[in-house]
C-alpha cells in the first residue's frame, strides 16, 4: 500500500492504459472481484473522501521489479482521483501535478464513476456467462 511522503513525487501514467478498467471500452471480465473491492475501497465521492489509508489504485500493467513497479493508474486518478485525500495531498505538496486528476482532450472514454465501471462490469459478465451456454 502506498503510504504519503511529502516532497516525494510518485510515478503516474500520463493516460490511461490500453486495458484500464475506466475506460468503457475495457473489456472488465478481465477483472477479478478481489480487483473490485480494491477499487471500492479506493472510491470517493464529494463530501465523501477516501480516507488516507485507503489504497491508491496502481496500474495494474506495471509488476515489481521493473523499471515501472507502481505507477498510479491515468484512469483511476482522473476519475476518482481528486476524492482521495493521499491524491489530495500529493497535488498539495507537488508530489503530484494537478492535471493528472483532468483527462487530456485526446483520451479514450472514462467511465464518470465507479458506479458507472461496475454496472458496466455486471452487464459484460451476464453477457460473457451467455455466450458460454
Amino acid at each position: 500500500m502506498y503510504r504519503f511522503q511529502p516532497g516525494v513525487e510518485h510515478e503516474y501514467r500520463e493516460r490511461s492504459c490500453a486495458r484500464c478498467p475506466w475506460r468503457t471500452d475495457a473489456d472488465l471480465t478481465a477483472f477479478s472481484e478481489q480487483d473490485m473491492d480494491m477499487l471500492r475501497r479506493a472510491n470517493g465521492g464529494p463530501g465523501a473522501e477516501t480516507p488516507l489509508d485507503a489504497p491508491v489504485v496502481g496500474c495494474h500493467l506495471d509488476q515489481p521489479d521493473t523499471a515501472h513497479p507502481f505507477r498510479w493508474c491515468a484512469g483511476w486518478l482522473a476519475t476518482v482521483g481528486e476524492n482521495h485525500l493521499a491524491i489530495r495531498l500529493a497535488i498539495a505538496f507537488e508530489a503530484l501535478p494537478g492535471h493528472a486528476v483532468t483527462p487530456r482532450a485526446n483520451w479514450p472514454r472514462l467511465y464518470a464513476s465507479l458506479e458507472a465501471l461496475l454496472e458496466a462490469r455486471t452487464g459484460q459478465l451476464r453477457q460473457h456467462a451467455s455466450a458460454r451456454r
